[in-house]
């Protein structure tokens, strides 16, 4: 049974969903609005609840990217067995930061979804502007680079047919992700699971804020990996992510079995049935923002 939290910060309500038994404890963080996490990560913990996890949801009723107030909440991550991240360009006091570094530092397992590996967007001289790539670089395993146009097609890696995180997912079929193809920089030591080809309307050499990148009209990176962070926590980051991806089997087993296996649960088997959700028309995200 769940129970509702609510703390009170700076006279606003911020909403945290627990579950009170005692389970593997999922705390999920919510820092944006793109790509509706702050609708799709509340039906996905309830996924998760449902296979055996306790989640805490934090999920303020503002976007924590937008807005001063950042997320309260947030020491809930002194009590996870495994962080899961879907933020984007957040600014966060320092205080609130700190729980987030003080958890990384742990070395407790980390899950980044889609926007996250742009999770911080200080500004030039700030003290924190170091974390608007190292969060991407250090925990999550790449930062972020560029992303292309329209949606990807995706297929398991080369040799990571047997891997945990892709139990019941069918090795032979590739599938479509509606989200736009995320090029990436992977550290050392990063394990590819999932590849995805998707198209650029730009050709050539582009620059932007994050760098310059030689794009051709069709491109192949990796889109799901597993890695052991600067830390030493036990890593799983996708760009799965997009609200449409709920909706897709292939993904949703996946995102769901990164969790498992980072928090070192066994993977539901394949036989297993994963729920999957739509969101209907309130999904799509605009082109000209990552």
């Amino acid at each position: 049974m769940k129970t509702l939290i609510t703390l009170l910060a700076t006279a606003i309500l911020t909403t945290i969903w627990c579950n009170a038994d005692e389970k593997p404890h999922a705390v999920i963080v919510v820092g944006t609005y793109h790509y509706s996490p702050q609708k799709t990560m509340p039906k996905f913990a309830e996924e998760l609840e449902r296979l055996g996890f306790k989640t805490t949801v934090i999920n303020p009723d503002w976007e924590a990217e937008k807005d001063k107030r950042g997320l309260p909440g947030l020491e809930a991550l002194a009590k996870a067995d495994v962080a899961v991240f879907f933020t984007r360009f957040m600014k966060l006091e320092d205080a609130q930061l700190k729980h987030i570094t003080s958890y990384l530092e742990s070395g407790k397992p980390v899950v980044g979804f889609r926007t996250s590996t742009h999770a911080f967007n200080y500004p030039a001289g700030h003290k924190n502007h170091g974390w608007n790539s190292d969060f991407g670089k250090d925990a999550l395993g790449t930062p972020y680079k560029i992303h292309l146009v329209g949606g990807t097609t995706v297929q398991l890696a080369e040799g990571a047919e047997k891997h945990p995180i892709l139990t019941g997912v069918d090795s032979t079929a590739n599938w479509k992700s509606p989200g736009t193809l995320y090029l990436t920089k992977l550290e050392p030591g990063t394990k590819p699971l999932l590849v995805g080809t998707g198209k650029s309307k730009r050709v050539g050499v582009v620059k932007n804020g994050f760098g310059t990148h030689d794009l051709k009209a069709e491109m192949t990176d990796t889109i799901a990996w597993t890695w052991k962070n600067k830390w030493g926590g036990r890593t799983f980051t996708t760009s799965l992510g997009h609200a449409g991806d709920f909706n897709v089997p292939q993904s949703m087993r996946v995102m769901v079995n990164g969790v498992f296996w980072a928090a070192g649960q066994p993977v539901p088997a394949k036989d297993v049935k994963i729920e999957t959700f739509t969101l209907g028309k309130a999904a799509p995200a605009k082109k000209s923002r990552p």
